[in-house]
């Protein structure tokens, strides 16, 4: 008899939507590790299942009689910055990790409303909060910390990192309270801390995707350290110890006193300052928080298993916010330009800015600030000051990236200030770290 031709046999792919439990097996974690292949926004999707099955099975184990599912965590905070803060620390004070892996139900005091917009405006209420109230001291309370330290500071990236002078180890935690409860109740935060915090959460979670931390880590916070770490990386002299031998080494606990910078040890050196910065530099500050942030992800699998820093980012900030220029225009200022100028040239300017590709925008905004990330508030924020830098064409704009001024010359015409504007954008280095 004729054999019969062999014909491979139907792929199975399971509807993810339609799984009724959830399991990581090992094929499946094998296959969100391509990071080509699935995208973020599955991977959040997988995350909030791993973590939703985590909670339902502890609930199931110790939910009292007769109660079926899981409580929300019930808030009712006030929209006073100051005040929220002390209910935040008041309401998470003594509540077990357990309790915390709850979604919220938030409500403003005295308004009625309730849901998810609610909940979303709750979160950019809660972290201007943190970001710009002096609740770091010890001891003190949000109200009273008015006269403390700032819990963050912000750098020339727009990104927040902490206050070495901030002790308040209650407020700390519940910020990484917060950061976890935006992951579970499915509310993107903005994009306010750099990425190596995310790396640190990582860290602390023992997962194997969190990696060593590097240079361009520490240019994220600390710039200007950086470029001198750069510049010792780069010397080749036999002057080295002369130069930079007194950056302060022993103090990170890692280089013994008597131990010289030479040549062959300084990559040891400057590693050994980054381990440092990055962990006993602020402890005081990180566990806390994650410890907070812990508190409410630390059982997920998934998360502790195969999400690195540039994903778990993306998880709690999502992609990128697209340049604004429009905002941009209202929130800026113009000097040194006539009547006549104002009412014709600036507006053709906006027009060609406008008319920029998304890329060229955004490299618009780190031309003109050092920084792509959106200001907390938004695009109108930016606080771009347009000054006038004489007339011609053979002139390029220039700018000064700490204070967002844009020195920009008359030319005599659109496609002139179109071609010239491109070129300074593309030739600009920002800070050269990478």
């Amino acid at each position: 008899p004729s054999a019969k031709a062999w014909t491979p046999p139907e792929p199975w792919v399971p509807d993810m939507l339609s799984v009724g439990k959830f399991r990581l097996t090992r094929d499946f974690c094998s296959f969100l590790t391509h990071s080509n292949l699935v995208p973020v926004s599955f991977r959040r999707v997988c995350l909030l299942c791993d973590i939703w099955e985590h909670i339902q099975q502890e609930a199931e184990r110790n939910r009292p009689a007769g109660l079926e599912h899981v409580q929300p965590l019930h808030l009712e905070v006030p929209r006073d910055p100051q005040v929220l803060l002390e209910v935040l620390l008041a309401t998470f004070d003594g509540l077990t990790d357990m309790q915390l892996r709850r979604p919220l139900r938030v409500t403003f005091a005295g308004e009625e409303a309730i849901g998810p917009g609610v909940t979303k405006e709750f979160f950019k209420v809660a972290f201007r909060s943190f970001l710009n109230s002096s609740a770091g001291a010890a001891g003190e309370s949000a109200e009273v910390g008015c006269k403390g330290a700032k819990m963050f500071s912000c750098n020339d990236h727009r990104t927040y990192w902490f206050d070495e002078d901030a002790t308040n180890a209650d407020a700390f935690r519940a910020c990484g309270i917060l950061l976890g409860q935006a992951v579970l109740n499915n509310v993107f935060v903005p994009n306010i801390f750099p990425r190596v915090l995310y790396a640190r959460l990582l860290h602390d979670l023992d997962s194997p995707c969190s990696g060593p931390l590097g240079l361009e880590d520490l240019a994220s916070v600390e710039p200007e350290v950086a470029k001198t770490m750069r510049r010792l990386l780069d010397h080749v002299g036999d002057d080295i110890a002369e130069l930079f031998g007194d950056l302060g080494w022993a103090r990170t606990g890692r280089i013994p006193e008597d131990c010289q910078l030479t040549q062959a040890n300084k990559q040891s050196f400057v590693q050994a300052y980054i381990d440092w910065f990055f962990r006993e530099r602020v402890a005081r500050q990180l566990e806390p928080l994650s410890a907070g942030f812990r508190a409410v992800l630390g059982g997920s699998v998934l998360l502790r298993s195969i999400v690195d820093a540039v994903q778990l980012e993306k998880i709690v900030c999502g992609g990128a916010v697209p340049v604004d220029a429009a905002a941009m225009r209202r929130g800026a200022t113009h000097e040194g330009w006539t009547e006549e100028e104002l009412a014709e040239y600036l507006p053709m300017f906006w027009d060609v800015l406008m008319g920029l590709s998304e890329v060229e925008k955004v490299q618009f905004v780190v031309f003109v600030t050092a920084s792509d990330r959106v200001p907390l508030r938004g695009w109108q924020d930016l606080g771009l000051i347009v000054y006038k830098d004489g007339v011609g064409d053979e002139r390029l704009p220039r700018a000064y990236t700490c204070f967002s001024q844009l020195l920009l010359p008359r030319y005599s015409d659109r496609e002139t200030l179109r071609k010239c504007l491109l070129l300074a954008v593309a030739n600009s280095e920002g800070f050269g770290l990478r």
